[in-house]
């Protein structure tokens, strides 16, 4: 494992803090000590829609359990839909969780490490199976394992109103971070994407300047 580390930090990997700024770390850090901190086991991140800014807030709050809590940390691509954290943290796209699932690699091989610590898997090549590889992840006992591996597992999830499996997927995981664009997502699609969701997840609203409405607030008490 040491010499597949030393592998790793030779691609040149870009910091998950790289690709949010200030403000987006600080927001992070609030909301994962809204969580439980250092008590979070598996957090899942995802949103009505794209373009909310879901994966840089996955990518942020996995960054924050590393740094304010010195955890061993998981980053885990899980929208096999449109992949996009090998593109932005500059590091190989696979093998990936995909290619886990389907037994083609082990969890070791997929796993690429930066520098201070904090591991990633990417979604891999799905092939438009998505849905199948969610249902297939969900029995297999691999995500089990991952967080028996690692302290905390944070994942980039697929928004919920434009997968057909991101329900399922929000499923898997203890708590659900909700991110809502302020200003620009109608609460309607907000409402109509946490129907249902057991627990109710937490709400971060990326570049909220105004205050939430009460029932949004309420999901944030959760």
């Amino acid at each position: 494992m040491m010499r597949r580390q030393q592998e790793l930090r030779i691609v040149g990997a870009r910091h998950p803090s790289l690709i949010v700024g200030a403000p987006f770390l600080q927001a992070c850090s609030a909301a994962s000590l809204h969580l439980g901190g250092p008590s979070i086991a598996s957090l899942g991140v995802t949103s009505a829609v794209r373009g909310e800014g879901r994966s840089s807030i996955a990518a942020a709050m996995a960054a924050v359990q590393q740094r304010d809590y010195r955890r061993h940390v998981l980053l885990l691509e899980m929208d096999f839909d449109q992949p996009s954290l090998a593109t932005r943290l500059h590091t190989n796209m696979t093998p990936g969780l995909a290619d886990v699932i389907r037994g083609e690699v082990s969890i070791d091989d997929a796993l690429q490490l930066f520098p201070d610590g904090t591991m990633m898997i990417t979604a891999g090549v799905a092939s438009g199976n998505g849905a199948r590889l969610t249902v297939d992840l969900k029995s297999s006992g691999l995500l089990a394992e991952l967080t028996r591996r690692f302290e905390v597992v944070v994942a980039d999830l697929p928004p919920l109103l434009e997968s057909s499996f991101a329900r399922v997927a929000a499923g898997l995981f203890d708590r659900t971070l909700l991110v809502v664009r302020a200003g620009v997502t109608p609460i309607g699609q907000v409402q109509e994407a946490t129907a249902g969701l057991d627990p109710a997840p937490v709400v971060l609203l990326n570049g909220a300047s105004t205050r939430l409405p009460a029932w949004l607030r309420r999901l944030t008490q959760a």
